[in-house]
């Protein structure tokens, strides 16, 4: 078989006169898996799983027509203690020769069309991922939807839940999208992300 694979920990962001930083998390392994999978033109399925080295309740398993491709998450702690790693370690792992061979993925164009930026913040469970929260906003924005940014993440809802916010970037290739166009795209992102995983606008 023919993995490709990674550890990432510590911080991600380092701490400023500014702000505090940020470390990394299982949700980064999580988006990294799924960066590789998208990179070759495969549609995946994402779940939670339990599976070593992952810890309980932490760990994506990745699906691509029925079959498992990739797992990422945060490593449990006792398999960091046996290796020496730095606590709360998140690693991911792609299985590439499980990929589907899929068609050759065309270059992007250049548009010279304006873009247009719409951001949301949604409410959801503690245990969904920023990179699950994602792909469910990327199937529901459509073809549009050029880009998608993780711009804040706060924990301190209660009852277990977390508030994610998303920049949103729409184009079109042939024409400057009007407001409501792109209110039309958001709102099916926010209701693909409620049908996925219990998103809820934050008010």
């Amino acid at each position: 078989m023919l993995f490709v694979a990674g550890v990432v920990s510590g911080e991600k962001l380092k701490s400023t006169w500014q702000g505090e930083g940020s470390k990394f998390d299982w949700s980064d392994a999580v988006s990294k898996a799924i960066e590789i999978i998208s990179a070759t033109g495969n549609i995946f399925e994402i779940a939670n799983c339990e599976l070593a080295p992952w810890h309980p309740g932490r760990c994506a398993e990745f699906k691509v027509d029925g079959k498992v491709v990739a797992h990422a998450g945060e490593i449990h702690p006792r398999v960091l203690a046996e290796l020496n790693l730095p606590e709360r370690s998140c690693a991911f792992a792609v299985i590439l020769s499980e990929l589907p061979v899929s068609k050759v993925i065309k270059p992007s164009k250049i548009l010279s069309m304006p873009a247009v930026v719409q951001d949301v913040a949604l409410v959801v469970e503690s245990h969904v991922s920023a990179a699950e929260l994602e792909h469910s906003l990327k199937i529901g924005a459509g073809d549009l939807l050029e880009s998608i940014n993780l711009f804040d993440r706060y924990d301190q809802i209660g009852a277990g839940k977390i508030s994610l916010a998303f920049t949103l970037t729409f184009r079109a290739s042939d024409r400057t999208l009007t407001s409501d166009e792109v209110a039309k795209y958001r709102d099916q992102a926010i209701e693909q992300a409620k049908k996925d995983v219990g998103a809820v606008p934050r008010v």
